[in-house]
């Protein structure tokens, strides 16, 4: 992987670490001294940032893949009736323009917060595993 890869992967581990800490502190995932209470509450906050990683990254990837492409360029046509005539001239005419100039742009890469989202996920299952091996008697 290139050098800029590992960045996006480590700056979304590390906004997924943050949230799980901020969480994990607020519920007192730490000082707890139950275990099946420390195994919940460290469920809950890994779950959060990994739907949160998960949901982003998902919307992103929709979002390069053209799914909003049409509502973006209404909504561009709509911003450039109050914009002044030298700036809205500079806007594409047609659908067609515009889906021709995005797609020259260049794209980024944004599977890095779908990837760490599901590495959170996967760490909350097994947190609610073992929250389950405490709770549950068998």
């Amino acid at each position: 992987m290139r050098d800029n890869a590992w960045k996006r992967y480590l700056a979304s581990a590390a906004v997924g670490i943050a949230v799980f800490l901020i969480l994990a502190v607020t519920q007192g995932g730490f000082s707890a001294e139950d275990p099946a209470e420390k195994w919940r509450i460290f469920c809950d906050a890994l779950f959060v940032p990994g739907a949160l990683l998960t949901s982003f990254g998902l919307l992103l990837f929709a979002s390069k893949g053209g799914v909003f492409d049409m509502l973006r360029f209404g909504i561009q046509k709509v911003i450039g009736l109050i914009l002044p005539k030298k700036r809205r001239e500079a806007l594409p005419r047609t659908f067609y323009d515009y889906k021709t100039e995005r797609e020259a742009r260049k794209q980024t890469h944004l599977g890095h917060m779908l990837a760490v989202g599901i590495v959170f996920l996967l760490l909350a299952s097994l947190a609610l595993i073992m929250y389950n091996q405490f709770e549950i008697p068998y």
